[in-house]
């Protein structure tokens, strides 16, 4: 592949690269050749600075060769010889399996947060972008996205799927209450949709929430993630997000308030503009997702108090029933935090307040005593009472 790259001229590339009008791998959807006629002082190819997940690494195990190839490429049309490749931070391995074909083709690695401040005056691609420039130049190129499909917490392959392909083909699951492409979260409708040259894939990670999943939790988590990615350097994108998380985590918890909804718009859509890269870009698209498509949920755990659901613990309850229980201490003694009172013969009872709702006595409960609910409790013994003697006695 190589050899054939240097037998090509700048022009001869720009050509092919224009006539397959290939187009940048992400969200950003301009024309690489576009890209090209701006000039550059160098390439850089790495992954999105969004990229947790990064579904996309599996690339280099078997295109090693034609992601380099591709850089080398884009290196010549635009005649630099400046070429950097970033790698994620903790991908150490990694670059040192690639050392040597790199030092081969003039690339440098560098494992580390993409900085583009320290790299003005050059062109960003996306290393699967590379791969598909390496395509085009052999002839190989067929339109399509690189996508993993992620359910239940767990990635699967990395497959390509051509224009014309529904997500609701790739994604091959029956119960969805959402779906996150990329960065974005979407209603299931999304699924209807069929790729083609506008759509907007993120990081190529396709991800499955069920029936079971509170959209809010899932805000939560994922704010959570991006804030111990996020480099913390610029700071609209580190202050956004410990207050975009600090806002979900309390709507979880069932301290959120009715300001908390405009709150959350406003910073949301502002960090879309006024961060540098796609880290603190797309970092809030889960939060505008959510408000867009699951208004609802909000509602539901500011207003009502309350987690359709059943996912968010702050909602629930958990307390013995007084005519199921025996008195056998297994509870008791499973409880980590020694939330539950009680003794032989006696109905136990158990402290809300020290309670963490972990479930561990539920699950030991022979007698099936004890009772999770987000509805109403029963009047319950205030005092350790005698096996059968509640009942009676109120």
């Amino acid at each position: 592949m190589r050899d054939r790259i240097n037998q090509m001229s700048a022009d001869e590339i720009r050509g092919k690269v224009k006539q397959a009008a290939l187009t940048e791998y992400g969200d950003l959807k301009s024309l690489v050749i576009e890209k090209w006629d701006e000039g550059a002082e160098g390439i850089v190819a790495a992954l999105n600075n969004s990229d947790i997940e990064k579904p996309l690494l599996g690339l280099w195990k078997e295109h090693t060769d034609q992601i380099f190839a591709g850089m080398e490429a884009a290196a010549k049309a635009v005649e630099t010889d400046h070429k950097v490749l970033y790698l994620p931070e903790g991908e150490d391995e990694l670059a040192d399996s690639l050392k040597d074909k790199a030092d081969q083709a003039g690339i440098e690695i560098r494992v580390a947060f993409l900085n583009k401040r320290a790299n003005q005056g050059c062109i960003f691609h996306h290393i699967e972008t590379m791969y598909e420039l390496a395509n085009v130049l052999a002839g190989d190129y067929e339109p399509g996205y690189h996508i993993a499909v992620q359910t239940d917490g767990k990635i699967g392959e990395l497959k390509k799927y051509p224009y014309g392909t529904k997500l609701s083909e790739i994604a091959g699951a029956k119960d969805v209450k959402a779906v996150r492409l990329g960065t974005m979260l979407y209603g299931p409708e999304i699924l209807e949709t069929e790729l083609d040259a506008d759509t907007k894939v993120g990081n190529g990670l396709l991800t499955i929430f069920s029936s079971k999943s509170c959209i809010i939790d899932e805000c939560e988590k994922i704010l959570l993630a991006e804030r111990r990615h996020s480099c913390g350097k610029c700071n609209f994108c580190r202050e956004g997000l410990i207050q975009l998380h600090t806002m979900m985590k309390e709507i979880t918890q069932g301290r959120g308030k009715k300001e908390f909804v405009d709150m959350l718009d406003e910073i949301s859509e502002a960090m879309t503009f006024s961060t540098p890269c796609s880290m603190g870009q797309t970092a809030s698209d889960v939060v505008r997702g959510s408000l867009k498509y699951f208004s609802s949920e909000y509602e539901d755990h500011i207003k009502k108090k309350k987690c359709a659901a059943n996912v968010c613990k702050s909602f629930m309850t958990i307390y013995i029933d007084p005519n199921t229980c025996e008195g056998c201490e297994e509870c008791a003694d499973v409880c980590p935090v020694d939330a539950i009172e009680g003794k032989a013969g006696f109905i136990h009872m158990i402290d809300e307040f020290e309670c963490t709702k972990c479930g561990k006595c539920i699950e030991v409960c022979e007698e099936d005593a004890i009772i999770q609910t987000t509805g109403r409790v029963p009047k319950l013994p205030t005092r350790l009472t005698k096996v059968g003697k509640f009942k009676k006695r109120h």
